[in-house]
């Protein structure tokens, strides 16, 4: 008896552990459209911390960004969508941290840059190498401008 109290309490202390250290994104649309794609990128995200610079979260999405190329690159398009929504939830927390002036275009860059994630998933799943490229390409803008805007 004692041992499966033991056990109910070390599985209770685990969860409660895990779930304090992941980060929660809001999302805007559909959430069961990518619900299966977002595991994996709660799961790139939970060594993010929520007391994070603009400038560390940047550096953030530019390693995950050249990750995305490399897969693209590699033609590894089944994987896209995991990285791809981790640059999207990443994104998602950098109108949080920029002065007043600055939120609503970082917010409107980031909205552009869930889209293109989505995008880069469908092209991803389906198979579409040169699509899949081109929203790549897309997403490249967004990323310089997002860095040009939160600097």
């Amino acid at each position: 008896m004692k041992l499966k109290l033991l056990g109910t309490l070390i599985v209770s202390i685990l969860t409660a552990s895990a779930l304090t250290a992941l980060p929660v994104f809001a999302h805007d649309g559909d959430e069961s459209a990518d619900e299966h794609h977002h595991d994996g990128a709660k799961h790139e995200m939970a060594a993010t911390s929520h007391h994070v610079s603009p400038e560390e979260t940047l550096a953030q999405i530019h390693d995950l960004h050249t990750k995305l190329a490399t897969t693209i690159s590699e033609k590894k398009l089944s994987d896209v969508h995991h990285t791809a929504f981790a640059i999207r939830d990443l994104a998602a927390t950098l109108p949080a941290m920029v002065s007043d002036d600055k939120k609503a275009k970082v917010d409107g860059t980031v909205k552009n840059i869930a889209a293109i994630a989505s995008a880069l998933d469908e092209s991803g799943d389906s198979g579409d190498q040169a699509k899949t490229e081109a929203n790549l390409k897309k997403l490249d803008g967004l990323l310089k401008v997002l860095e040009k805007q939160v600097s």
